[in-house]
This record gives C-alpha cells, sequence and structure tokens, in this order.
C-alpha cells in the first residue's frame, strides 16, 4: 500500500473526527489545533489563505497537478 492508500485509509477509519465540510473548516481547524491537525486544499487556495494568515504554512508538494482555464463571452 502506498503513503496515500495509508493517508486515506486513517482518514476513512476516522471519518467525522478529522474531516470537515469546507476550506473553511480546514484552516480554522488548523489553526485551533496547531501541530496536531493537518489539512489538504487545493494549491491555489492554499497560497491564497497562506498569503494572508502567516500562521498558516503549506507543507511539502502538491499531490497532484492540473491545468484548468476560464471561459468568458466575447463582448
Amino acid at each position: 500500500m502506498n503513503l496515500y492508500q495509508k493517508m486515506w485509509s486513517v482518514m476513512e477509519l476516522n471519518g467525522d473526527s478529522v474531516m470537515v465540510s469546507d476550506n473553511k473548516q480546514g484552516v480554522d481547524r488548523v489553526k485551533k489545533e496547531r501541530n496536531h491537525y493537518a489539512f489538504f486544499m487545493e494549491s491555489s487556495s492554499i497560497e491564497y489563505e497562506v498569503q494572508r494568515n502567516c500562521d498558516l504554512t503549506e507543507v511539502g508538494y502538491w499531490l497532484d497537478n492540473k491545468a484548468y482555464g476560464i471561459a468568458m463571452p466575447f463582448s
């Protein structure tokens, strides 16, 4: 079993005690439970949060890399 499978197994096993509903809850919990809770977040969102809150730190590497675009009507 690879590292990500192990992490998911622990998260799945502990369900409600480790999962949160949204990014705000995750960020709040990280700040409240310093050194005892980590939260996985999409890279753009974590960069935004880290820039605005010096209590937060991005650790490690991205788990995945996806490109996206934004479509807008031509005017």
